[in-house]
């Protein structure tokens, strides 16, 4: 004959084991929550070092770029200047080639 004493320690007992079950589910619930956050957070971290590469990039880009832009606006100024020089050599050769002509006529006579 069971008394209530022994029916409500049963039951108590089922709780028990269910409250046992549930909770060693829920650990495992936790478990895999935190190796998916940290799984996240490695990702984030490849991420935010992707980019912080791909920024260093862009400016040494833009620095490459601005030496470069640099580099021909000097050479332009160098070519104008030899360009100047050229038109220069280019009269004086023409002047020298008629005070040439003209000494040769001068001899010729």
């Amino acid at each position: 004959m069971t008394t209530k004493i022994d029916e409500l320690f049963a039951t108590l007992r089922g709780l028990v084991a269910d409250q046992t079950r549930d909770l060693a589910m829920a650990m495992a619930e936790l478990l895999s929550v935190a190796a998916e956050r940290d799984k996240l957070k490695l990702l984030e971290s490849y991420a935010v070092a992707g980019w912080s590469k791909a920024v260093i990039e862009r400016d040494n880009s833009r620095q490459s770029l601005r030496a470069a832009e640099q580099d021909a606006a000097e050479t332009e100024s160098v070519n104008s200047d030899l360009r100047t020089v050229n038109a220069r050599l280019v009269a004086d050769l023409a002047a020298a080639m008629e005070r040439l002509n003209h000494a040769e006529s001068i001899l010729m006579q």
